[in-house]
């Protein structure tokens, strides 16, 4: 929808590095024209990052602490939408620095709202199912307003608001990704 990251600060922007934006996790982030994912509405987030730090590294927010998308640690994502926070955490070590990955987050439509994670397009199993129906818009990327910066490379960042992706699509977009960025 010809949402492209934008900064005018030259300070702000992450350096190009290896095919992907280097961001240095104090200062560098990107606007985006708001993405706007309605209540009840599915979404997916798909990603090719190799982080360089996993703690509290937001990939996207909203220029503030109320909605983001988070690595927490090396074994947990945190979702903040419409002011509630979820955290899908897995029983072992899944994001380690110095590694490139496809992350997929996938909310399903409906009134539950169940959030997936995927890793080169491998669902994780959380620990427990966490859900959040609520709108969420994203208007940065690499942080959630003045903190949380990202560290590390963000190759791709793609973002699907509507309808479910089907099982064939959602295969051919990771597969593609995993070609491409040689993973």
């Amino acid at each position: 929808n010809d949402n492209h990251a934008v900064q005018s600060d030259a300070t702000l922007r992450a350096s190009v590095s290896g095919g992907g934006l280097e961001f240095n996790g104090s200062s560098h982030h990107y606007d985006i024209e708001d993405i706007t994912c309605s209540g009840g509405e599915a979404f997916t987030i798909i990603m090719v990052i190799d982080p360089d730090a996993v703690d509290n590294r937001t990939l996207l927010g909203i220029n503030g602490t109320g909605e983001f998308v988070d690595i927490m640690s090396n074994k947990k994502i945190r979702i903040k939408i419409d002011g509630t926070a979820r955290t899908l955490e897995y029983s072992g070590v899944q994001f380690t620095t110095g590694e490139k990955f496809v992350l997929t987050i996938v909310r399903k439509s409906g009134v539950t709202g169940n959030l997936f994670a995927y890793k080169n397009g491998v669902r994780l199993t959380p620990t427990s199912q966490e859900a959040n129906p609520g709108e969420i818009i994203f208007s940065s990327l690499g942080s959630r307003g003045t903190d949380r910066f990202f560290d590390g490379h963000i190759y791709e960042a793609l973002v699907y608001d509507g309808d479910d992706i089907g099982n064939e699509d959602f295969a051919r977009i990771h597969n593609y990704l995993k070609n491409k960025h040689n993973i």
